[in-house]
C-alpha cells in the first residue's frame, strides 16, 4: 500500500520518533521522495511525496543500474 504525503521526510521523522521501524529512509527518485516499512503483520508500506515538478523518467539502463 503506498500512502501520499506533502512531506515524506517529516513524515518519517514523526513516525521514527515515535518507535515506527523502517525498512528504507527517505529517497529521492524520479517520481518523488519516498520510504518503506512494514506494519505490525509484515506488510509493505510506502510513503511517497511527489515531485514539485513533471517527474522525467530515466534511461532503462539506469533504472536497471538501480535494482
Amino acid at each position: 500500500m503506498i500512502f501520499a504525503t506533502e512531506d515524506c521526510r517529516g513524515t518519517y521523522e514523526s513516525l521514527l520518533a515515535k518507535g515506527v521501524e523502517f525498512t528504507q529512509e527517505p529517497t529521492e527518485r524520479f517520481y518523488g521522495t519516498d520510504c518503506a516499512l512494514r506494519d505490525p503483520f509484515g506488510n509493505p508500506l510506502r510513503f511517497t511525496q511527489p515531485p514539485d515538478g513533471p517527474g522525467i523518467a530515466p534511461p532503462a539502463e539506469e533504472l536497471q543500474a538501480q535494482s
